[in-house]
C-alpha cells in the first residue's frame, strides 16, 4: 500500500496529522503500577469476563447475561488470548487478540463479506476486542498501554500483518485519527451490541511501519527499535518480552470448559458448528 493509498483510505486525508496525534497519544503518562498479563488461570478468565460484562452492561452494549459474565467461545481456540491490566492484583482493564484461523473472527458475524473480500491471509489476520477499562482509570494512560501491548503482542509474537476491530460508530474517529486504522465499508447495526451502529476498522502493519519510518526520519532507514522508541513504546516491548518468558497461557480442561458453559447457561445447540468442534476438542481431552 502506497502513501497515497494511506491518504485516501477511510477518512484519513493527511496521515502526517495522524502521526502527530499518535505521538501525542504516546506521550501519555505511563504508570509502573499497571501490570498487564495474559490470563493464566480459570479464575483470572472469569474475573476478566465478569469485568467485561459489567462494563458492557453499563455502556448499554449488552443486556444482563447468565452468570454475570460474557460468554465468548473464541477463547476455546488455543491461539487466542485475553490480557488483564492489574493494579495491586485488582483487574482494572481487559483486551484480547482473536486470530482468524480457528473459529474465524467475531467481526465476521456482521462483516463477513468485507473481511472475506479483504485479501488477508487468515494465519496472519486477527481482531482486537474485549476491551474495557475501569472508569476510575480512564484518561490515565491505561488505554494507550493496553493498545500498545496488544499490537506489539500481535506483531512480534503472533506474526500478524492485518488487524481488525469493530467499534461503535461514534468512537471510530479516534482509531482513524490516532491509531492508523481505516474504516472498511459502511457501518452496520450490530445485533450482539443492542443494534448499535458499528464500524469495522482495519490496520495493516507493514505499510504503516513503512509510513512511520519515512515520516519519522526521511533521510534514514530507522531500525524497528528506533521506531518503537520514537513512538514511546520501547519500554512496553521489553516488558512484554519478559512477561512472555515468564508466563504460560491458560489451557482449558474439560471440567473448566463445562463449568464456563454451565455458568453462562450455554448449550451445544446455541453454538455454531465450528464453535462446537473447538469445544469438543477440549471435552475429549484426557486431563
Amino acid at each position: 500500500m502506497s502513501d497515497k493509498d494511506l491518504m485516501l483510505s477511510g477518512s484519513i486525508k493527511d496521515p502526517s496529522s495522524v502521526l502527530k496525534n499518535s505521538l501525542r497519544f504516546g506521550k501519555q503518562h505511563s504508570s509502573d503500577e499497571i501490570d498487564i498479563q495474559q490470563v493464566g488461570t480459570l479464575q483470572d478468565f472469569f474475573t476478566g469476563m465478569s469485568k467485561l460484562h459489567a462494563a458492557y452492561l453499563k455502556l448499554g452494549l449488552v443486556s444482563a447475561q447468565p452468570g454475570d459474565m460474557l460468554f465468548s467461545p473464541w477463547f476455546f481456540t488455543a491461539a487466542n488470548r485475553l490480557f488483564l491490566a492489574k493494579v495491586d492484583e485488582d483487574v482494572i482493564g481487559t483486551i484480547a487478540l482473536i486470530k482468524q484461523s480457528g473459529q474465524g473472527l467475531p467481526a465476521e458475524k456482521v462483516f463477513s463479506r468485507e473481511i472475506g473480500q479483504s485479501g488477508c491471509c487468515p494465519e496472519r489476520t486477527a481482531e482486537i476486542g474485549s476491551l474495557c477499562i475501569d472508569e476510575s482509570y480512564r484518561g490515565s494512560g491505561v488505554l494507550r498501554e493496553l493498545y500498545a501491548w496488544i499490537i506489539l503482542y500481535a506483531v512480534f509474537f503472533q506474526r500478524i500483518d492485518t488487524l481488525f476491530i469493530q467499534v461503535e460508530e461514534r468512537k471510530a474517529r479516534f482509531y482513524r485519527d490516532v491509531l492508523f486504522f481505516k474504516q472498511v465499508g459502511e457501518s452496520r447495526l450490530h445485533p450482539a451490541y443492542q443494534n448499535k451502529p458499528t464500524a469495522l476498522l482495519r490496520a495493516d502493519v507493514k505499510p504503516t511501519l513503512a509510513f512511520l519510518r519515512k515520516q519519522l526520519s526521511p533521510n534514514k532507514h530507522l531500525s524497528l527499535k528506533e521506531v518503537l522508541r520514537s513512538m514511546n513504546i520501547n519500554h512496553l516491548y521489553h516488558k512484554l518480552v519478559e512477561r512472555m518468558k515468564e508466563e504460560k497461557a491458560y489451557c482449558w480442561t474439560a471440567e473448566h470448559a463445562r463449568h464456563y458453559c454451565d455458568c453462562c447457561c450455554v448449550r451445544n445447540e446455541s453454538l455454531n458448528s465450528t464453535q462446537r468442534a473447538e469445544l469438543q476438542k477440549i471435552l475429549n481431552r484426557k486431563n
